[in-house]
């Protein structure tokens, strides 16, 4: 028989602790200060977390801590800190978003789980050569279940795999989106996500994902060996947290006791509490994941009104019920107050039955049930076997000593997106210049190969090979996983993509190990970019940040949103791309760069015109600041004020 699966439950708060336990999960994940990644939830402090710890234990479920965000220098101290102060009350585990903080983490803590979270984007199996100390990888949301078969039997019993069944979908891969940030300053990687995919784009809300629902599919999610089932949902109700919960343990009990069966009860009190319209997302490849009408909940679909105003229920609906009324012109809400059939009133009817409802509503408009005055009151399921807790002192985590060094030399780095512009960037005086492996010139461009992110394993051997056949010697890598793989002494430097979030010095010493040099997070600012002890890294200078990285395909050339900003759309391999809607530009703040210590300069031209950019910037280097009309319709990005 299969193993039996972890179903692991959200607790944005307190108020959702009991519900979880109650309702049958085997552990429960929740953040404890801000340094995680649902920094809105109510979250727990330090003396919450202790009684939380021993509720769990005695009811025989695990705690799980989420400390899954990037992380700034001047924060380490305290990062660890609580991290250590979560240990000494006895959790069984913690998320975080870091590679490079895991190896660490275990040496301190040798008895406490390390959980990599979704947000680290690990996309292949290459990446398990750098995830020693790692004790489990949460696999992202566009994997396919053939894609976490293959994981699981790559990486045998090395690492244990989890991946989400049920809650909200991110459009972007996690870990790979800026659009928050860039628009507001509300990071996603900062645990601040503003949610601008729940926005309207060319008058819809075209990236706005229907809610993840697998619970039908427990019997090959446990067959393919998954260790966890992960709930999203930290800043939803306690109640959804009860149902949700409940609905996967009936679940996967049935399946082990050898019936698998729904529990169809629970599952549409769980729709009712919130759902988006629900799909299987692309761990079963379905294609079409998006709900373009409105990102808010739908509950329960009742009928569409008759041309004679009545409404032919598909469920039971009650006096003082909640409904959403879905128009042409919009959606609305009601109570119902008064319920009509056969022309007498009653408080009550059943679902096939022709009711009127009395509402504003006309010829095919949607009703949708959104609450129910009548809540089933679920017996607690029977508990598991109580956990002793460890007793535990506070450790302290011997933060890595960077030593300092200076720049190794001014470089000109530049990626592009056509043979042309590759040719232009080196007349220039470019130092290095980038260009898809995949492209089909590449081979003809005579520049160094870049290689793309979100890699799966096929596509990762594929570049790897191609790669080999190049004697330039210089790559730029997208993909973290394929570094062990690329950096071998005395060969080629590889530079490291900015969607590898390189965000302090521990980063920068990790990669350091193998030779690599990072373009930092475009998310820092100056201030935090001077204060790297290694200043042997680049930083993107010019060209559209990408804000959104997604293996759905868009048909739109581009997105407007409703203030009038147009956000380009691009295909980049085999994901899609949406880029800022206006260029970041330094230009004469490179000087401040420069008298920091920090002279190496990065370029993505998604544009174009890469000999004339580059051109300028080579004045500016040479003492020839651009005037003031040449920086507009450009963006410091994050320059000054930088992320929460």
């Amino acid at each position: 028989m299969a193993t039996k699966v972890e179903i692991l439950s959200p607790v944005g708060g307190p108020q959702s602790l009991r519900p979880a336990v109650e309702n049958g999960a085997d552990a429960v994940y929740f953040g404890v200060g801000t340094f995680n990644a649902r920094r809105r939830a109510e979250n727990f402090t330090l003396m919450e977390l202790r009684e939380a710890v021993e509720y769990a234990h005695d009811n025989g479920v695990k705690v799980y801590n989420t400390f899954n965000i990037l992380i700034k220098n001047h924060e380490l101290p305290e990062f660890f800190d609580s991290i250590s102060d979560a240990y000494a009350s006895g959790i069984d585990g913690i998320m975080i978003q870091h590679v490079s903080f895991a190896r660490l983490l275990n040496d301190t803590f040798p008895d406490l789980r390390i959980h990599i979270s979704t947000q680290a984007a690990v996309t292949n199996t290459y990446y398990a050569d750098l995830l020693s100390g790692v004790d489990r990888v949460t696999l992202p949301r566009e994997f396919s279940l053939d894609q976490v078969r293959e994981f699981i039997e790559k990486v045998g019993t090395r690492l244990e795999t989890e991946v989400f069944v049920h809650g909200a979908l991110c459009f972007s891969s996690s870990g790979q989106c800026l659009f928050s940030s860039f628009l507001g300053g509300r990071s996603g990687n900062r645990g601040l996500c503003a949610q601008p995919c729940r926005k309207k784009y060319n008058g819809s809300y075209l990236l706005s994902t229907r809610d993840l629902c697998l619970v039908h599919r427990i019997p090959e999610l446990i067959i393919a060996g998954i260790a966890s089932l992960k709930i999203e949902g930290r800043l939803r109700s306690p109640q959804y947290t009860a149902l949700a919960t409940r609905v996967y343990r009936l679940a996967v009990d049935s399946y082990h006791a050898g019936h698998f069966r729904l529990p169809e009860n629970e599952l549409k009190e769980l729709a009712l509490e919130f759902n988006r319209e629900f799909t299987e997302g692309h761990l079963f490849e379905e294609s079409e994941i998006i709900a373009p009408e409105s990102p808010k909940n739908r509950g329960l679909f009742l009928g569409v009104v008759g041309a004679d105003t009545t409404l032919t229920l598909h469920e039971p609906l009650s006096v003082g019920d909640g409904i959403g009324i879905w128009t042409r012109d919009g959606i609305d809400g009601a109570v119902i107050k008064k319920i009509e059939k056969d022309g007498n009133a009653v408080s009550s009817a059943h679902a096939g039955e022709t009711v009127k409802l009395f509402i504003r509503a006309t010829e095919g408009d949607r009703i949708y049930k959104t609450s129910s005055r009548k809540r089933t009151r679920y017996a607690p399921v029977n508990p598991k076997p109580k956990i002793e807790t460890p007793m535990r002192a506070k450790l302290q985590v011997p933060i890595p000593k960077i030593e300092a060094a200076e720049s190794d030399g001014m470089e000109i780095l530049v990626k592009v997106y056509s043979k042309e512009d590759a040719e232009g960037a080196l007349k220039a005086g470019a130092t290095t210049v980038f260009y898809s492996v995949f492209a089909h010139d590449f081979p003809e461009s005579q520049v160094a190969p870049y290689i793309p992110r979100m890699l799966s394993d096929s596509d990762a051997a594929n570049a790897i090979s191609k790669v080999h056949e190049d004697d330039s010697g210089a790559i730029l890598l997208g993909d973290l996983g394929l570094i062990t793989h690329l950096s071998k002494p005395g060969s080629r430097r590889v530079y490291l993509d900015y969607s590898a979030n390189i965000f302090n010095d521990i980063d920068r010493a990790f990669i350091k190990r193998y030779g690599a040099v990072p373009v930092v997070s475009p998310e820092l600012n100056r201030a935090e970019l001077s204060a790297f002890k290694n200043k042997k890294f680049a930083v993107l200078v010019h060209g559209r940040p990408v804000l959104m990285n997604t293996t759905y395909q868009l048909k739109e050339g581009s997105l407007k949103d409703e203030r009038g900003f147009v956000f380009p759309v691009r295909e980049e391999f085999k994901y899609t791309q949406i880029l800022n809607s206006v260029p970041i530009g330094l230009f004469n703040e490179l000087s401040k760069l420069c008298d920091a210590g920090i002279t190496k300069f990065f370029f993505d031209l998604t544009d174009g015109d890469a000999e004339k950019i580059i051109r300028l910037y080579k004045d500016i280097l040479n003492g020839r600041p651009v005037k003031k009309s040449l920086r507009r319709k450009h963006t410091r990005g994050h320059f000054n004020r930088g992320v929460e």
